[in-house]
């Protein structure tokens, strides 16, 4: 496969196009993430300290000390959002009991303020749902695109990251808790 030019001259000129395609498909390969992520231990999370939308502050120690966090990075624009959060709040209160707490982190501008507490209402959202309008919180766990979900420990460690979301996410997300809360009940 060929493509044509003209040279400088104005000459018709062929430059094969096939290797080069072949070379950004094999490098873009090598350069893809994985999606989802779990294990024992992805590393510790980031702390953080951010204000809710009626200015209360809270941080990451804080909401672990009561136990495991669901931490989910979205926007208001973000349709697969949309989706994810109610699905988000069926986890929640089926494990508030035990102690799971799913904090929102909406990475919205500023000036997009009023559409958040808008989309949680409308949305039944009753976890805590934090601003990250410059993005810092979202930059330390690099998160590249929205939804994007982790999945932390009571000691503050990664144990499982999400990122997108497809109907029947929330079934993984749910069988991952379950195994955090069992291992957790049987720590000393």
């Amino acid at each position: 496969m060929s493509i044509l030019y003209r040279n400088g001259a104005g000459r018709l000129r062929s430059r094969p196009v096939l290797g080069y395609a072949v070379a950004v498909l094999l490098a873009l390969t090598c350069l893809h993430l994985p999606t989802t992520g779990a294990a024992d231990d992805l590393g510790a999370a980031p702390g953080f300290t951010l204000e809710t939308p009626s200015g209360e502050k809270v941080t990451l120690s804080s909401v672990l000390k009561r136990g495991p966090v669901i931490l989910d990075f979205w926007a208001t624009w973000c349709g697969p959002c949309r989706k994810a959060l109610p699905r988000l709040q069926e986890l929640y209160e089926a494990h508030e009991d035990d102690g799971l707490t799913v904090i929102a982190i909406s990475i919205d501008e500023p000036r997009n303020r009023p559409k958040i507490g808008a989309t949680v209402r409308s949305l039944g959202l009753t976890f805590p749902v934090l601003l990250d309008g410059d993005k810092e919180v979202a930059r330390l766990y690099r998160v590249d695109s929205v939804p994007t979900t982790f999945l932390i420990s009571q000691e503050g460690r990664v144990t499982a990251y999400h990122r997108g979301y497809r109907e029947g996410d929330e079934k993984l997300l749910a069988r991952e808790i379950a195994a955090l809360l069992a291992d957790e009940d049987v720590r000393p």
